[in-house]
């Protein structure tokens, strides 16, 4: 099975946006291009239910503790 070409981005971050990724890299050992991926995914899922109407939070027993809003 053939691997999937790549696009290569070239990527200006500030240095604090620059330290919460490589944080976040860190924490989950995984590395940066990887939490940019899974970023990029979780925006898309977020902009797919505000785009069919639906809200999306972080909910624990039953209460909504944070609404996820796109700007």
């Amino acid at each position: 099975m053939a691997a999937t070409p790549k696009k290569r981005l070239n990527l200006d971050l500030t240095p604090d946006a620059y330290e919460e990724l490589q944080k976040l890299a860190d924490e989950s050992g995984k590395n940066m291009a990887d939490i940019l991926r899974a970023g990029l995914r979780l925006y898309s899922i977020i902009q797919e239910e505000h785009r069919d109407g639906h809200k999306v939070g972080i909910v624990k027993d039953n209460k909504v503790l944070k609404e996820i809003l796109i700007i």
